[in-house]
C-alpha cells in the first residue's frame, strides 16, 4: 500500500511540474491582423424586399461573409433594381460591400449602371444609401443617354437615373446626327 501511495504521489509531481513553466500567450485576432471571414459563398444572390416586394437583387461570384463587423464583401457583382416588381436599372462592378444593419452599400471597379431606359452611368466608385433610396459618388462621372454626353465631379440619382444631379466641373457634350 505504501509502495502504490508512492508511485502515485511521484506520478502526481512529475505532471504537476510538467504543467509548470511558460504559457503560450493566446494570438489576439484584433492585433493588427486582418480578420477572416466567418462564412464564404460562391455564387452568392442577395435580396432585398420592403413591404413583400422586391427592392433590389444583388448576384456575385463570391461573398465574404463577417458577421461581428456587420458586412459582406462581394466580388464581381451585379445589381438588379427593381420598382414595382420591374426592374428599372442594373449595376455591375468589380467588388462592393454591404452593411447589413442599414443596407446601404459601396461599389467600388468599372463601375457601370443601365437604366432600362437607355441611361448609362459611369464612375469608379458609388455607394447606395437605403435610408434614402439614392446612389452617390464623389468621384468623377460620365452619364450617356442618346446622343448626349454629360461629365462631371460627384453624383447624386434615384436608381432608376431618372433625377440625376452632378454636383461641379458639368460638361455636356451632344453629338450631331451624322
Amino acid at each position: 500500500m505504501e509502495r502504490s501511495f508512492f508511485w502515485v504521489f511521484t506520478l502526481f509531481i512529475i505532471l504537476s511540474l510538467s504543467s509548470c513553466g511558460k504559457e503560450k500567450p493566446e494570438r489576439s485576432e484584433v492585433s493588427g491582423s486582418k480578420s477572416s471571414p466567418e462564412q464564404a459563398i460562391e455564387n452568392f444572390t442577395l435580396t432585398q424586399t420592403s413591404q413583400g416586394e422586391k427592392k433590389w437583387e444583388l448576384e456575385a461570384e463570391r461573398a465574404e461573409i463577417y458577421k461581428r463587423e456587420g458586412k459582406t464583401i462581394v466580388q464581381k457583382l451585379k445589381i438588379k433594381f427593381y420598382d414595382q416588381g420591374k426592374i428599372t436599372s442594373v449595376l455591375i462592378a468589380r467588388e462592393g460591400k454591404l452593411r447589413s444593419q442599414s443596407g446601404d452599400m459601396e461599389v467600388r471597379g468599372d463601375v457601370v449602371v443601365t437604366s432600362e431606359e437607355g441611361t448609362t452611368l459611369k464612375t469608379e466608385s458609388l455607394k447606395w444609401d437605403a435610408n434614402r433610396n439614392k446612389i452617390v459618388t464623389d468621384d468623377l462621372v460620365r452619364q450617356e443617354k442618346g446622343d448626349t454626353i454629360i461629365t462631371g465631379q460627384g453624383l447624386e440619382s434615384d436608381p432608376e437615373l431618372e433625377k440625376v444631379v452632378i454636383k461641379k466641373n458639368v460638361k455636356v457634350i451632344h453629338k450631331l446626327p451624322e
